[in-house]
């Protein structure tokens, strides 16, 4: 059998850099040589406590760009050299979720990167030189668009919904609570839609001059001061729209404390902890809380952005590392000292 080399999660903190085999298209898939990859928030919270989402041994990796080098059988060979990357939902195309095009909410639904799904299968990621997958998951790379921007491609789309949800309307403040990758992309998105006054937070000075770079016109560093110093931007009335993108559990509270009188919450992050609110200050104030998860089509749509050059990604990506540098990149994402933004692994 032929090997490759592998990023291998083992358990927390525990990831190591080997040869594996190399793995073979079945019967509907593609073989994917993978080009760049991506580090996700959600990989590096697996990485440190681990979950059922994750179950060793793994290949973790599931925003990703490369090239299409090999077909399973029932797979057209005029595939071989298209630029792709991965819509990592392996949705079933048949239940009823599926039949409504809410892939994205499928309950049979596996995930590349994770063991999500009823039977918790391994599914393999892009932290490899390759990777096979369904051929309903790949997304051709349109002329102009680089495969690091490919590999960026389904955490756009996630923050392109985000920004959009619960009919978004020109003109409208939005707080964005969290300046990490997430958050800042989100930014960029509003400013393209059209926003009134963005303003950020977060605890990392860095990062709030990033959101500043992308867009936001207000940030507030809610380390050294209160975050309901950003109600101060609205003139007292509070937000249009709260968008959530950090993981601490306070933050439901304090969205609910800055987003207007008949305003919308829009929940991105996944809050691991249970949270205590009163009903009341949602139904007494007529709010929208709603979980933004995922996507379904919309990375051909955050393709056309690329494209176009009307969304620029440079700002984003801090850093791009070899695949054998991965476990210690992990290591210093995971501790809170680094200073990276995005990080993208290049596979060669």
């Amino acid at each position: 059998m032929e090997k490759m080399k592998a990023v291998v999660f083992y358990g927390p903190r525990d990831m190591r850099f080997e040869e594996v085999e190399r793995p073979v298209p079945k019967e509907g898939e593609v073989c994917i040589k993978v080009k760049y990859a991506s580090i996700c928030g959600s990989d590096i919270e697996e990485y440190k406590i681990g979950s059922d989402r994750a179950l060793p041994p793994l290949i973790f990796g599931h925003e990703f760009s490369g090239e299409i080098v090999e077909v399973g059988q029932g797979v057209s060979k005029e595939r071989i050299g298209q630029r792709v990357s991965v819509n990592p939902i392996l949705y079933c195309g048949k239940c009823f979720y599926c039949k409504k095009g809410l892939i994205n909410l499928c309950n049979n639904r596996r995930s590349v990167g994770r063991t999500l799904g009823v039977e918790k299968k391994r599914c393999d990621g892009g932290f490899a030189e390759y990777v096979c997958v369904p051929e309903f998951s790949v997304v051709p790379l349109k002329e102009g668009v680089t495969f690091e921007e490919g590999a960026l491609l389904e955490p756009l789309a996630v923050c392109y919904c985000a920004a959009k949800a619960v009919s978004f309307e020109k003109g409208e403040n939005v707080l964005v609570i969290g300046s990490g990758p997430i958050g800042l992309m989100i930014i960029q998105f509003l400013k393209i839609f059209g926003s009134g006054k963005i303003v950020a937070t977060d605890i990392m000075d860095f990062r709030l001059d990033a959101a500043k770079a992308c867009g936001a016109h207000e940030v507030v560093n809610v380390k050294s001061e209160s975050i309901e110093k950003a109600i101060e931007y609205t003139g007292g009335i509070g937000y249009d729209r709260v968008i959530v993108t950090a993981g601490a559990p306070g933050v439901i509270n304090d969205s609910i404390k800055l987003v207007r009188n008949g305003g919308s919450i829009i929940l991105v992050s996944l809050i691991r902890e249970e949270v205590s609110i009163n009903p009341v200050s949602i139904v007494g104030r007529q709010l929208t809380v709603y979980g933004s998860y995922m996507f379904t089509t919309e990375m051909q749509d955050v393709m056309d952005y690329l494209a176009d050059k009307r969304l620029d990604v440079r700002n984003i990506i801090t850093s791009t590392y070899n695949l054998s540098e991965t476990p210690e990149v992990f290591k210093d994402l995971a501790s809170g000292n680094s200073k990276d933004i995005k990080v993208l692994l290049k596979i060669d």
